[in-house]
């Protein structure tokens, strides 16, 4: 296996020395940038029911813990390594009942429908192996009028990156735009771009 696949394969679900250690400390860096970008653009309410699609190192779920009050915060993540690590940054808030992380695949656990005010995910919509159902169950999951926030880097820069395409898939702002709107955010949806360096970043904000 070359080190392009390895490494995209990685990013994708972190595994093993690899994924507990190095990819622990490119995604704390590397996500730093949009962690923030979304958590501005969340808007936490004291109240607020969240879930986030990728847990990653638990990071952006320490950030928006604090806002909490009344509220609760739910996220997943397929990759074992990235759960516990995320379960230990955030123990303290778990042990309170307001954090809960679980180990699973998204698409494929149940959830009861309706039950979130926010949604969010931080570079995981290249990984979707299959978007449409992904995007519908977001929707699904969401109260009539809560929002999701979607993270992702532009995809004409990561195509310059050694990524492997087999891995890696790579959508557009408007192909994303009309993937969530078919899935049922219809009543706004509205991409946010900023730029860190020469580096664009876009988080598209979706109401249902």
């Amino acid at each position: 296996m070359s080190f392009t696949s390895f490494f995209s394969k990685q990013a994708r679900k972190p595994e093993g020395f690899f994924g507990r250690f190095v990819m622990k400390l490119i995604f704390d860096r590397g996500n730093t940038f949009l962690n923030n970008f979304v958590e501005e653009l969340l808007e936490v309410q004291t109240d607020d029911r969240i879930f986030e699609l990728g847990s990653g190192t638990g990071k952006l779920i320490s950030q928006l813990a604090p806002n909490i009050d009344g509220g609760y915060i739910e996220a997943i993540d397929f990759s074992a390594p990235m759960v516990a690590i995320a379960r230990k940054r955030n123990n303290q808030n778990i042990a309170r009942g307001k954090v809960k992380i679980v180990e699973g695949n998204f698409d494929e656990l149940p959830h009861k429908k309706a039950c979130f005010t926010k949604a969010c995910s931080v570079n995981t919509l290249y990984f979707w192996s299959k978007p449409e159902q992904t995007a519908l169950k977001l929707a699904e999951i969401l109260k009539p009028g809560g929002s999701l926030v979607l993270a992702f880097e532009d995809f004409a820069q990561l195509k310059q990156r050694k990524l492997d395409q087999d891995v890696f898939n790579f959508y557009s702002t408007y192909e994303t735009e009309d993937l969530l709107r078919d899935a049922g955010f219809s009543q706004e949806v509205t991409v946010v771009s900023r730029k860190k360096g020469s580096a664009v970043f876009h988080c598209i904000v979706a109401t249902k």
